[in-house]
C-alpha cells in the first residue's frame, strides 16, 4: 500500500492521476480530495513503490507539470509539492544553457 498525497495538485491533475496510474500498473486505488492510496491486491503482479513513484513521475511528465512540482518521499508516503516561483526560473535558465 503506498499513500500518495496529492493536495498541491490542481483539481484536473487530482481526478486524473487515479485513472493514469491504474490504466499502467494493476492497481486499485481509493482517492480521497488530498490522498490517493494505491494497494496492489494481486501477488503476481506485485508493484513495489519504486515503481509507483516512476510512473507518478511519468504522469507529471505526460501533463508537463514535471517544471512545477516535484515528488517527495516523507515518512513512508509520497507527496507532490509545487515550487515557489523563483526556483521554476532558475531551471529554466541551467536548461537553455545546457542547450
Amino acid at each position: 500500500m503506498v499513500t500518495v498525497n496529492i493536495s498541491d495538485l490542481e483539481s484536473e491533475d487530482k481526478k486524473e492521476l487515479p485513472e493514469f496510474m491504474e490504466k499502467k500498473l494493476m492497481l486499485k486505488s481509493d482517492a480521497s480530495e488530498n490522498e490517493v492510496v494505491f494497494e496492489d491486491s494481486s501477488e503476481r503482479t506485485h508493484v513495489t513503490s519504486p515503481e509507483i513513484r516512476a510512473y507518478l513521475k511519468r504522469f507529471m511528465h505526460t501533463k508537463g507539470i514535471r517544471k512545477r512540482y516535484r515528488l517527495l518521499s516523507i515518512d513512508g508516503t509520497l507527496k507532490f509539492v509545487k515550487l515557489r516561483e523563483d526556483q521554476i526560473k532558475d531551471e529554466d535558465k541551467e536548461e537553455k544553457e545546457k542547450k
